[in-house]
């Protein structure tokens, strides 16, 4: 069968062989079809929507993952609980500001306060840069409310934070 070829069709077939992006034989597949599509006049709507879902899905391939997005993924597995999953999902949240407030507290009545269970319980829940900012806070108070904590007693926070964190 021959068929003619015209300026316009070389002209199209360039135009849309240039569209394509990605190397390897999937992108080389795509431009063959393209080629045919325009030879024998078969271009359709159906076929340049397939072909760019296949661009975009060799593009998404082809950048990096998140390792956040393929943590959500393995917990969303048939394996997997809700309940676990919740689980997971809240413990690797920071406490709230509130709590952390809160916990700044009541530590200005002094080291005395670390053998609470309120107080162990919402410093059991701080992540390691909530636990340096309370020991900041700590140390830095104003003396006409509270007596700022020594190094020494900084230190006994850390410890007990390192007994209860995440239990």
């Amino acid at each position: 069968m021959n068929i003619a070829v015209s300026s316009t069709a070389i002209s199209a077939v360039s135009s849309v062989s240039t569209d394509n992006v990605g190397i390897g034989w999937p992108a080389v597949i795509d431009g063959c079809h393209d080629l045919l599509a325009v030879a024998l006049g078969t271009n359709s709507m159906e076929d340049t929507f397939e072909r760019a879902c296949r661009q975009a899905d060799r593009k998404a391939a082809s950048r990096p993952q998140d390792p956040r997005i393929l943590h959500a993924r393995r917990l969303l597995g048939d394996d997997i609980s809700l309940e676990r999953a919740y689980g997971v999902i809240m413990r690797d949240r920071p406490a709230p500001e509130a709590m952390v407030d809160a916990l700044v507290f009541s530590l200005r009545r002094g080291v005395k306060e670390l053998g609470r269970p309120d107080t162990l319980r919402r410093l059991s829940v701080l992540n390691e840069a909530q636990l340096k900012a309370v020991c900041h806070r700590v140390q830095s108070f104003n003396l006409a409310i509270a007596t700022p904590w020594s190094p020494e007693e900084v230190s006994a926070l850390i410890l007990k934070w390192k007994e209860y964190a995440r239990r």
